[in-house]
């Protein structure tokens, strides 16, 4: 993997209708899990026999999209092959820090090179009101194809969608390979 990462004018861009892995997306129901609020019954009485679920708190925000482009696409046609989509929960850089989930130094390196297993790092982007971000590489979220639908606020350039695929092969296997090493299909 390269001692950098990719300069933070070098991530974003709008290139094609149909989505790509690496797209960005706001407004995503994340499976974040945060406390319960309470639990709701699936009868009208609290008999023996009667279910509960639990119900909390939904939230919502940026996720990238990792369902792998060359897998959603349909083969010798147009438009989507299936409706699922697998995306990353991206949470803003400053809650994680607040959280003490990032002590200052895996912050810095983070920042500089992007050098944490578990995560990606996202530069913000004001005209596309997207705030320094942390991809969550080790909780993905699965959804319907229509959750996403006008959602799209990016993708990612070249340079950044090698810099994912870089990440996610680190992640998934423990080797890390330079992000020059990956040609993603960007069309």
């Amino acid at each position: 993997m390269a001692d950098t990462r990719p300069d933070d004018n070098l991530y974003y861009e709008t290139r094609l209708a149909l989505f790509s892995q690496g797209d960005i997306f706001r407004d995503v129901p994340l499976a974040y899990p945060t406390p319960a609020d309470e639990f709701v019954l699936a009868d009208d009485e609290d008999t023996a026999g009667s279910r509960r679920f639990l119900s909390g708190p939904f939230d919502v925000g940026f996720a990238m999209l990792v369902t792998p482009t060359c897998s959603r696409r349909a083969q010798g046609g147009h438009g989507y092959a299936h409706p699922v989509r697998t995306l990353l929960p991206l949470r803003p850089f400053d809650e994680l820090v607040e959280v003490e989930l990032l002590d200052s130094s895996k912050a810095g390196l983070l920042r500089k090179r992007d050098a944490l297993i578990n995560y990606m790092y996202l530069p913000s982007n004001d005209e596309l009101e997207l705030p320094e971000s942390i991809a969550l590489l080790y909780m993905p979220v699965t959804l319907h194809h229509d959750f996403l639908a006008g959602q799209r606020v990016t993708q990612l350039t070249v340079d950044a969608a090698r810099q994912l695929h870089s990440k996610l092969v680190w992640f998934a296997s423990g080797l890390k390979l330079d992000r020059e090493t990956f040609d993603p299909p960007m069309d």
